[in-house]
């Protein structure tokens, strides 16, 4: 009984002195991702506005090769039509691909190495 007094002890013990540990953990994951999110915002707003422009000048192109021609209606509504594809494709691969990882990611895995310690004291 005393034995079992004595663990449960120890492993309040082990918990309270890692609970700074652990919110020390928590601020630093946060100054990681803030820094992360701010540069993938950057970088997406530049490659957005560059791929905006290349796409207006394209159709603005192809508009002018047929303007002289009887097809100019059907070239500038294969421009509307090349304009609202592109969007659906952005649209869909930022969704797709650009999911964050859990933040509690890095605090789940001290969570677990430190209940593996626990279970190890017992």
């Amino acid at each position: 009984m005393f034995s079992a007094l004595h663990k449960s002890r120890q492993l309040y013990l082990i918990t309270l002195e890692r609970v700074g540990d652990y919110m020390d953990l928590l601020r630093v994951e946060m100054k990681i991702r803030e820094h992360n999110l701010a540069l993938r915002i950057a970088g997406f707003a530049v490659a957005g506005l560059f791929a905006l422009l290349a796409t207006i000048f394209l159709g603005i192109a192809i508009i002018v090769s047929f303007w002289s021609s009887e097809y100019r209606a059907l070239a500038a509504w294969f421009v509307v039509l090349l304009y609202g594809a592109i969007a659906g494709v952005s649209l869909n691969m930022c969704l797709k691909h650009f999911r964050s990882p859990s933040l509690a990611t890095t605090l789940r895995t001290e969570f677990q190495r430190d209940i593996d310690v626990i279970k190890e004291a017992l």
